[in-house]
């Protein structure tokens, strides 16, 4: 009997550890990728894998839409990502945390084989117009596409303070601003700016470039 119970908890303990790995934000499935670890949802699949012969230790991203027989490459990377796929099928946003303290947004064109990082100008923006203390660690989040996968709605977020003092560290982190932006995922433009956490359920309607 304790045995049954002791393989119920691991299998337990490894369903609730996938499910983690899966987190819905607006109208995103976001999955945080896992080396030999399939995920499947609705409409596709992805998974991620190290190569054997391969020692760089290259993480691989593959993708399998829904009807497909074979995984297709979509993207390399060195440390960790989180994907969603785009509502037209053909786009994948990517979270590319490239480093501890560092990330970029990647668009990736399963139709092209195209990637393109579209995180720069809203990053440069930011400095600029928040002018946040120069110790603070920021990083580029994406949160979602928009309906049509045109638009790219982005997030500054604090990743952490070089500071040496809790006084220094605290006083830095009152400049932390959280501010988002909408990002065109073709051009890499910033189309709209907000100077708000609250962000409209439809953000992606405005045409011109303004500040909220």
């Amino acid at each position: 009997m304790s045995h049954k119970i002791a393989i119920l908890s691991t299998l337990l303990l490894v369903h609730s550890t996938a499910y983690a790995q899966v987190v819905r934000r607006g109208n995103a499935t976001w999955v945080s990728l896992k080396p030999g670890v399939a995920y499947r949802l609705e409409e596709y699949e992805v998974s991620e894998h190290i190569r054997p012969d391969d020692n760089s230790y290259t993480r691989y991203a593959y993708i399998r839409l829904h009807g497909e027989k074979e995984p297709r490459l979509f993207y390399t990377h060195d440390r960790q990502i989180v994907v969603t796929l785009g509502h037209r099928r053909q786009l994948v946003l990517i979270n590319d945390r490239e480093a501890t303290k560092s990330g970029k947004v990647v668009v990736a064109n399963l139709r092209s084989g195209e990637k393109r990082q579209i995180d720069r100008q809203a990053v440069k923006m930011y400095r600029q117009h928040a002018a946040p203390d120069r110790r603070l660690w920021i990083v580029p989040e994406a949160y979602e596409f928009s309906p049509d996968d045109r638009q790219v709605l982005i997030r500054i977020v604090k990743e952490d303070v070089s500071a040496a003092k809790s006084e220094e560290s605290e006083r830095a982190s009152q400049t932390y601003m959280e501010w988002w932006y909408v990002v065109d995922s073709g051009n890499r433009q910033v189309v709209r700016e907000y100077r708000t956490n609250k962000i409209p359920k439809r953000w992606w309607e405005a045409d011109k470039i303004r500040r909220v």
